[in-house]
């Protein structure tokens, strides 16, 4: 079971995660909610390895669904061609959030960046390499954007 002081420290690092997105203009719900929990996770390398492979992740409460897991795309619950579903079970109100991979890109180099800095100094060259292999798995083009984050590592 769970004590106070480890559900005040859950919530601490929640909050930083939180805070930090807010500063980057990152506060789409659902996709800030999620890498919340990716970032804090104990296997957020591997699930960089699964974003770059677009492989969903449902976890009971939260997790990602892309939408390439759908063969037809006339299914009710398709969302479209080269999105992602972003998704949160809060047990009040149901969030979910469908970006394009622009957009995920956009929230993942500061969670990444937030990861290297704030959690795992020590991971930065995997971060990096991880970062250009899931820009390249979903086509996008290097960005200006791109070289400054890597000043920030």
């Amino acid at each position: 079971m769970i004590n106070d002081d480890e559900i005040f420290e859950i919530l601490k690092k929640h909050k930083e995660f939180g805070d930090y997105f807010w500063k980057k203009k990152c506060n789409k719900g659902a996709v800030t909610d999620v890498f919340v929990e990716y970032v804090n996770s104990n296997c957020f390398l591997e699930l960089l390895d699964d974003m770059k492979n677009k492989l969903s992740d449902y976890n009971p409460s939260y997790g990602m669904i892309f939408s390439d897991d759908y063969d037809d795309p006339y299914d009710e619950f398709y969302f479209g061609e080269n999105n992602i579903c972003f998704f949160l079970e809060s047990g009040y109100d149901d969030v979910e959030d469908i970006i394009g991979y622009e957009e995920f890109y956009k929230y993942l180099v500061p969670a990444c960046e937030f990861y290297v800095e704030r959690r795992h100094p020590e991971h930065k060259e995997i971060v990096e390499q991880k970062l250009k292999e899931i820009r390249e798995a979903y086509g996008l083009k290097k960005h200006n954007f791109w070289q400054n984050i890597c000043k920030l590592f």
